[in-house]
């Protein structure tokens, strides 16, 4: 296991235990009895008070003491794991898959979805975008026949159903393009280096977007989504947007409001739950809808 797996393993620890937290024997008794962490060694005062500092580097968590009571340690700050998506996630993937790693019994049992784009380039780009470092890519689009090369400036990376998807500005365009992972054939990380706009916010790039379809002529819009009584409770504890609030319920359907760009990705994944929801506005969303429900119909009609 991994330094930055053990860091994982204690702030999940103390989180779990909430503002109350644990005594260092006590954590230590946990730490033991993971074997698969602790190989059966304790946790030395030493090396858990250098662990803190680097905790704190590395996801910005702060982990304090309450004098009085018994010395007990706790995270000062859990509002970060709550609201911080890449904290939270690390937190999560590795606590899963230290779970994981001990119910190898169960292996048949479990069953997780693969991420196939990270496997080959994600590290090699994540190592670029530390030191802003310029990579050239062999790309191929999938609406192409043919591969083309070319330089970009890693600015992000976001995961979306499944695929990781890079940010970066084409150097020969001058233009922000995003990359899907998958379609990449090689990638070398250059010597150049680049500077990263002092604006540039990851976040807020993608705030206005369903997903990675980033269509700027497209204008952020009110869109309000009717779901039947049934998938309003998904779309209720899995928000399509972050700007997604309910504004009606009743018994038969609940109305949700976004504020997004209705880009072509967010009609997919309109289509792909069917008529469990219906589009109340803006009517050209409701109108594109209208064409492709028309386009896969004329498809099937004759079934």
């Amino acid at each position: 296991m991994t330094t930055l797996e053990k860091y994982v393993w204690v702030v999940n620890a103390l989180y779990r235990a909430g503002k109350r937290g644990l005594s260092l024997k006590e954590l230590n008794e946990k730490w033991i009895r993971d074997e698969n962490v602790s190989k059966g060694e304790p946790l030395p005062r030493q090396t858990f008070d250098r662990w803190k500092g680097n905790i704190l580097m590395s996801f910005g968590v702060n982990i304090e003491c309450h004098m009085h009571g018994g010395y007990r340690y706790y995270i000062e700050n859990p509002d970060s794991l709550r609201n911080g998506e890449l904290s939270r996630w690390l937190l999560d993937t590795y606590s899963t898959a230290n779970v994981l790693a001990q119910s190898t019994q169960l292996r048949d049992r479990i069953l997780v979805e693969e991420t196939p784009s990270s496997r080959e380039f994600l590290t090699d780009i994540i190592e670029a975008m530390k030191d802003n470092r310029v990579i050239t890519i062999t790309h191929k689009n999938f609406k192409h026949t043919q591969s083309f090369t070319f330089p970009v400036a890693p600015y992000c990376l976001k995961m979306f159903q499944k695929r990781w998807y890079m940010l970066a500005l084409s150097i020969n365009e001058n233009r922000i393009r995003i990359y899907g992972l998958d379609r990449i054939e090689e990638a070398q990380v250059t010597d150049e280096r680049f500077t990263l706009p002092k604006d540039f916010d990851a976040r807020e790039h993608f705030s206005s977007y369903f997903g990675i379809v980033l269509d700027e002529d497209m204008p952020v819009q009110r869109v309000v989504l009717r779901a039947d009584k049934y998938h309003q409770h998904y779309m209720r504890t899995l928000p399509l947007h972050e700007s997604q609030r309910e504004i009606f319920t009743c018994d038969d359907y609940a109305d949700f409001e976004l504020n997004l760009r209705p880009t072509f990705d967010l009609c997919m994944e309109l289509l792909r739950v069917g008529s469990k929801v219906e589009v109340i506005e803006p009517q050209t969303l409701r109108h594109d809808m209208h064409c492709w429900i028309k386009d896969l119909w004329e498809m099937y009609e004759n079934d």
